[in-house]
């Protein structure tokens, strides 16, 4: 599943949670796997964020490619 769907579906989850009167046992899976993503999500922006670390120039290289 790609950032964006799991973003979607998150968004989702999160305005049933919040809109609906849900039984305890589907709210306890929809946060569930609400949690889930969430930490799908924060792994994916880890690794973007150390790509674009290891893409960055070393500080006092010049800057000229």
């Amino acid at each position: 599943m790609q950032y964006e769907e799991m973003m979607k579906r998150l968004e989702e989850i999160t305005c049933r949670l919040e809109k609906e009167q849900l039984p305890l046992a589907e709210a306890a899976k929809l946060y569930q796997e609400g949690m889930q993503l969430s930490a799908q999500c924060h792994a994916l922006l880890d690794k973007a964020a150390l790509a674009v670390q290891e893409m960055q120039v070393p500080a006092g290289n010049g800057g000229d490619a």
